[in-house]
């Protein structure tokens, strides 16, 4: 199992690549989509990680994947 991170900070980025996390920064709600539909039906994610910024703006869409089993999704400060 792989982590990602679907983030909106460039510095979160580059921290969590040099930890060996994988990652996309989104800047708008269409590459957000995409991004966390790619990311939580690909079955070597098991850690799906999100910048607070950008699961503030998208709860909505976030919620309902959150109560699945896999992957986990965990909001980063």
């Amino acid at each position: 199992m792989k982590m990602f991170l679907i983030s909106d900070d460039v510095d979160m980025l580059m921290g969590m690549r040099l930890a060996g996390v994988k990652g996309l920064r989104i800047e708008s709600e269409s590459e957000f989509m995409t991004t966390f539909m790619d990311a939580v039906y690909n079955e070597e994610v098991g850690i799906l990680l999100i910048t607070h910024g950008l699961w503030q703006e998208f709860e909505h869409i976030i919620s309902p994947y959150k109560l699945n089993d896999q992957p986990l999704i965990i909001a980063v400060p």
